[in-house]
């Protein structure tokens, strides 16, 4: 979670073509089932893409944090 976290700070407000960060954290994000690795994904997305208004990344994280049977 830590690591996710750690992640998106270091990344924050770089702009790259590639996002690397954004491929990562998505797919961690889809592919662990841990509650805490998955809200350590969502903190690094924040982090990362804070006041970015990508309309792709909200997509793609509305349903996990809609979701209401999330608890952690």
């Amino acid at each position: 979670m830590g690591g996710f976290m750690a992640l998106g700070l270091v990344n924050t407000g770089i702009v790259n073509e590639q996002d690397a960060v954004q491929a990562l954290l998505l797919d961690k994000l889809e592919s662990v089932s841990d509650p805490n690795l998955k809200m350590g994904a969502l903190m690094g997305l924040s982090f990362t893409y804070a006041g970015s208004a990508k309309a792709d990344l909200l997509e793609a994280i509305s349903p996990i944090i809609l979701d209401s049977s999330n608890t952690t």
